[in-house]
């Protein structure tokens, strides 16, 4: 026998060893379907290799109780080779890890839980989904206290692992615009140790952002005065609400669509509370840079400051557009 032989045979004899050793520690004699239920080899979906073969330490997270030295050991089992260095990371679907898997770990592969593909890359490093996840929410947050209110990160959008060539590579997140209630996109960027963006990605996350925004104690109806006594607050999610919601300021207001009662209030359902009214008797005044009249006149609609309200004048009948300053007085020019 050669001394490569001798050394494949003693390894494998070694494994023999190690697997009858834990199963004898960990076997039921009660039941053979109640055998090694706790503790468990969980496969990786990515994982960094750094030596010349891959071990299952590599590749594995073991959960349960399995002792130390026993971990170790299991560890230690060499699979195949690993992938050659500065190259793309290699994939390896769950079928071709169940053989190799099996033919090592005999029926401890009972154990295991396999993903559906492993990619592997020799050196640098590697960050899951929930690591990324993490760095997003960890410079994002800061952003959120601008909004007030209570919010929360959810449907996020980014990729199931991110390599690094390089171990001393870091990861920069960059939000383009303001955080807002509902969708935000944000870019990721891969950096090495001297600033050097290597990589970009896109990401994706939604936030949910719950303030108390005024609502109706009661059913208002249309032209209905808006009046504080008719106002209550309640929490809502600013996400399906946006910038359409009233903030509760300005005014007076009055309904211009009917809003049932704990609903939000939209700016679509108020409009300024007028203050002249269709039939009251006002002055309309026509200033010039060198004349100034005014005219006793009738208004024909409702109006409030600032807008456009139709009048008669008392004396021609004629009719004319003019902008309301205040209670008593319209103006054209």
């Amino acid at each position: 026998m050669t001394k490569a032989g001798f050394i494949k045979m003693f390894r494998r004899g070694a494994l023999l060893l190690l697997v009858v050793t834990v199963l004898a520690v960990f076997a039921a004699p009660v039941s053979a379907s109640k055998q090694n239920t706790n503790w468990r080899i969980k496969i990786k979906s990515a994982a960094v290799v750094s030596g010349p073969r891959v071990t299952l330490g590599d590749i594995a997270e073991f959960y349960g109780e399995l002792p130390e030295q026993t971990k170790a050991d299991l560890s230690a089992v060499e699979l195949w080779n690993a992938p050659a260095r500065n190259r793309k990371p290699v994939r390896v679907n769950r079928n071709k890890l169940r053989v190799i898997l099996q033919h090592y770990l005999g029926e401890l592969i009972r154990n295991c839980i396999i993903p559906s593909t492993l990619t592997m890359q020799s050196g640098g490093k590697v960050m899951s989904q929930e690591e990324l996840k993490k760095a997003v929410v960890k410079v994002l947050t800061p952003h959120t206290a601008v909004m007030g209110g209570d919010s929360k990160f959810r449907d996020f959008k980014l990729p199931p692992y991110l390599f690094f060539n390089d171990s001393m590579d870091s990861l920069r997140v960059k939000l383009p615009q303001s955080l807002k209630p509902g969708n935000n996109s944000f870019r990721m960027e891969v950096v090495s140790i001297d600033g050097q963006v290597l990589r970009r990605l896109a990401g994706n996350v939604f936030v949910d952002l719950w303030k108390p925004v005024p609502c109706p104690v009661r059913p208002l109806n249309r032209k209905e005065m808006v009046t504080p006594d008719l106002i209550t607050w309640k929490s809502k999610n600013m996400a399906h609400l946006g910038d359409r919601v009233w903030d509760g300021k300005g005014g007076p207001w009055r309904i211009k669509i009917p809003v049932g009662t704990g609903q939000p209030i939209m700016f679509s359902a108020i409009e300024p509370a007028p203050v002249i009214a269709r039939g009251d008797k006002v002055t309309l005044m026509f200033r010039s840079k060198h004349l100034k009249l005014t005219v006793p006149v009738e208004a024909l609609e409702d109006a409030g400051v600032g807008q456009s309200i139709t009048v008669r004048n008392l004396q021609s009948k004629r009719k004319v557009a003019a902008t309301v300053v205040n209670a008593q007085t319209v103006q054209v020019k």
